[in-house]
């Protein structure tokens, strides 16, 4: 496989991490506004507004969305430049060999 194709496979990973944590942390925004309209009904709290719920949910899970997919992102670059580095190596020893006979 070439290092652009595998890059792009690596990216294709990254996005659709990110779609999963974001996707995850707005569910927990809305198990979150749930859970706190019942305590209201229940008179144990304040009466929850779901903007403020949701807007925070929202900015957490963009935060860790970015920072996962970055980080997996990230490690698929360096594992591709590690490859293609080792394997330069490879054929640099390899060429000077030939070379010597």
């Amino acid at each position: 496989m070439t290092p652009r194709l595998v890059t792009g496979a690596w990216l294709v990973l990254a996005i659709a991490l990110w779609n999963g944590v974001f996707d995850l942390y707005i569910s927990r925004g809305a198990r979150e506004y749930l859970q706190k309209q019942a305590e209201f009904e229940l008179g144990r709290g304040p009466e929850p507004a779901m903007a403020a719920v949701m807007a925070s949910a929202r900015r957490d899970g963009l935060i860790m969305a970015s920072a996962w997919a970055a980080i997996v992102f990230a490690a698929g670059c360096a594992t591709i430049w590690v490859v293609n580095r080792s394997s330069e190596r490879r054929t640099f020893r390899s060429a000077g060999d030939s070379t010597r006979t």
